[in-house]
């Protein structure tokens, strides 16, 4: 049973809002993250303002996603020269990304600055209830940025010319950031609507007509893959797509492994002992499809079959 924590009960108004945003989204778009348990399992909590200086990086490109250094897809990353946009109030760098068209699956880091000196950040984070905080759920461990309705806050999104076709979610490295500086890193999915078209990231208010910020991101190769004969599973350093007509992928794959050359297996979802090695999922709204972003990048060369439910699709 979720513990509500003496969180006040949200107002109609708040509700109504929160209904028309989630209608507004792109068609055909079933989103799992945001839904059933994770949803309750998100609490408001008041402006982030951390005090203290900026930590370094300790090395990798994504620490904070990948804090064992990401070094498995270091090689796909791009580190774009002068992807910088800014206002008075504020500064946006893309300091890395990835995006792999043949599964969809994408990360990225950035780096947001405060030039008007009035401290605090432009968004809100998402707390995690401690019961829903385990060793083996990745997502768990994360702290959540977005906008809070009429908080006159910021959020982040992929977005694509059309305004549409991606979904993800944008997480605060708390021990890096500091009142002024945030680093902030994302997973993204691009889903069926989108059709190869230039992506950009966007700082961006609710129900905002334009956003504050945005950055063009550079065009992208797609990564190294493999996949089934019939191209029902398809594997990258970066993320994993599954099609089955028979059911709603993102919500009745509870077992989703990988079968090694030595034949151990490499576990990525097993809700019944509670192993989530996940950053982001997004289905098809008929969910005859599921793609994921790996908290971790499979070894391709070693993997010689997906395992989903109790199907195992051998790859190559």
């Amino acid at each position: 049973m979720i513990d509500d924590m003496n969180l006040p009960q949200p107002s109609a108004e708040f509700d109504k809002k929160v209904r028309n945003m989630l209608n507004n989204l792109p068609e055909r778009r079933a989103r799992r993250r945001f839904t059933a348990g994770r949803v309750a399992a998100i609490a408001l909590a008041a402006a982030l303002c951390l005090g203290g200086g900026a930590l370094a990086v300790n090395g990798g490109l994504f620490p904070l996603l990948f804090p064992d250094g990401g070094e498995a897809v270091g090689d796909y990353v791009q580190t774009p020269a002068g992807a910088v946009d800014e206002n008075g109030d504020y500064r946006l760098s893309v300091e890395g990304v990835l995006f792999d068209e043949s599964t969809g699956a994408g990360l990225i880091s950035l780096k947001l600055e405060d030039k008007s000196g009035e401290g605090g950040a432009p968004f809100t984070l998402g707390e995690t209830l401690k019961q829903y905080r385990k060793p083996g759920v990745a997502w768990s461990q994360l702290t959540e940025c977005f906008a809070a309705p009429d908080a006159g806050q910021y959020g982040f999104i992929i977005n694509t010319a059309n305004q549409g076709g991606v979904g993800g979610r944008f997480y605060v490295d708390t021990e890096r950031s500091a009142d002024g500086v945030w680093y902030v890193e994302g997973a993204f999915i691009a889903g069926e609507d989108y059709a190869g078209e230039a992506l950009r990231v966007d700082m961006t208010a609710p129900g905002a007509e334009a956003p504050a910020l945005s950055v063009a991101l550079p065009e992208f190769e797609t990564l190294p893959h493999i996949s089934s004969a019939d191209g029902n599973v398809t594997l990258s350093a970066a993320g994993l797509t599954i099609a089955d007509n028979g059911m709603f992928v993102v919500d009745e794959a509870e077992y989703i492994a990988l079968r090694l050359a030595d034949g151990t297996v490499q576990v990525i979802e097993d809700e019944a002992n509670g192993v989530d090695r996940t950053l982001y999922a997004l289905g098809s709204m008929a969910g005859e499809t599921g793609t994921y972003v790996l908290s971790f990048a499979p070894e391709l060369e070693n993997v010689r079959s997906v395992i989903v439910n109790d199907i195992e699709y051998m790859v190559k």
